[in-house]
């Protein structure tokens, strides 16, 4: 079968179209370069977009977004071409089924785009461009290949979860992967906190808010959260995202960050419908200064990120990580990241040999939330 797809591929103006693209995409970054460079040193000192460099900037992505579509449309009728000659093959069977899912994802490499911006990439996600560092390697390669949804499942579940006006607490919020879901999902009148510490990720940040015109529902606070106020060192991982305020076995830098509770970021009496917390081991500390917040928001919806790893290097056990939600009322569920199926969280004993797992928390049973019930 493959051999069969291979050739029809190869026969097809596929290979073509995709050089075509390259090529198209090459020249127009070259012509956007210079605009590129007049830009690179406001981003880099982290100095506002003026009106001018901005709509120079939207007008650049307009373009290209034009080319792009244009090039995809013809693609596209390619692999539609392909397709009807593997219909023959058998559209029944696991084959076909093979062939449609490589055809879906030859269609999602295509409609990538990005653009690059000195020591930062501008990416397109299915929920707005993101700026993601240059240096982090390992974040770029991961983020242009999910297409910009490393995390799926959850974030799938996030937008199945949330309404129109709500507002979301995002602790750990990175470059905005999942800040930009939420605040598409709550609309203008929604509100989404987003924490965090890094003053190199914080930056970017902001700097994705504005170019996705999301100020109006977007406040970014440049701290780490925590059980009290007061400065943490911030232990600076390669990978950004791995940065954390416990020590880090390989860490080479760090920098003395503020600490604030989430209490205090929030309003007392606001009404909070989702809280998501990533903080790389620290998560304890978080809840702990989010107590106001939890009893004064009965209806409270958790999702939080579960690392062994980390808690090894705080000396939590998974038990104890988890009876400060379970004490609250609230019943962990694992997230399928490919398909944000909900599950019944595996035992305590069967926990530490996880690598990672996004958990969703609960105060009521899972029959309550028909939301959940995804296609």
């Amino acid at each position: 079968m493959q051999t069969r797809l291979q050739s029809a591929i190869d026969q097809s103006s596929i290979p073509a179209r995709l050089d075509a693209s390259d090529r198209a995409h090459a020249a127009r970054f070259d012509a956007i370069d210079r605009q590129g460079a007049a830009m690179r040193a406001s981003l880099e000192s982290g100095e506002e977009l003026s009106a001018l460099r901005f709509e120079s900037l939207r007008v650049a992505i307009d373009a290209l977004r034009r080319d792009q579509a244009e090039t995809v449309s013809r693609i596209e009728a390619a692999a539609e071409r392909v397709s009807d000659a593997l219909a023959g093959v058998s559209a029944a069977s696991s084959e076909g089924a093979t062939a449609g899912a490589l055809l879906s994802r030859v269609d999602t490499l295509l409609q990538r785009l990005s653009l690059p911006l000195g020591n930062e990439v501008m990416l397109q996600t299915p929920d707005g461009f993101l700026l993601v560092p240059a240096e982090d390697r390992t974040l770029l390669a991961a983020v242009w290949e999910s297409g910009g949804r490393l995390e799926p499942g959850t974030i799938k579940v996030m937008k199945a979860l949330l309404r129109e006006g709500d507002y979301v607490v995002d602790v750990g919020a990175h470059i905005g992967l999942t800040v930009l879901p939420a605040a598409r999902k709550v609309g203008p009148h929604g509100r989404v906190l987003a924490i965090e510490p890094g003053s190199r990720v914080a930056s970017l940040l902001r700097q994705s808010i504005a170019l996705n015109f999301l100020g109006d529902r977007v406040v970014v606070e440049q701290c780490a959260a925590g059980d009290q106020p007061g400065t943490a060192r911030l232990h600076l991982s390669d990978i950004l995202g791995e940065s954390s305020l416990l020590s880090l076995p390989t860490t080479r830098e760090a920098e003395d960050v503020e600490v604030k509770t989430v209490d205090a970021l929030v309003a007392p009496q606001q009404p909070v419908r989702l809280v998501k917390i990533d903080a790389e081991g620290f998560e304890p500390h978080v809840w702990r200064g989010m107590r106001r917040v939890v009893d004064e928001n009965p209806e409270l919806l958790l999702l939080v990120e579960f690392g062994p790893i980390h808690l090894q290097r705080a000396g939590v056990s998974v038990e104890a990580w988890l009876s400060g939600f379970n004490a609250a009322g609230f019943t962990p569920h694992e997230i399928d990241e490919m398909s944000g199926e909900i599950r019944p969280l595996r035992p305590a004993a069967a926990l530490g040999s996880v690598a990672s797992l996004n958990l969703l928390m609960l105060r009521r049973p899972l029959e309550m939330y028909p939301e959940l019930l995804l296609e």
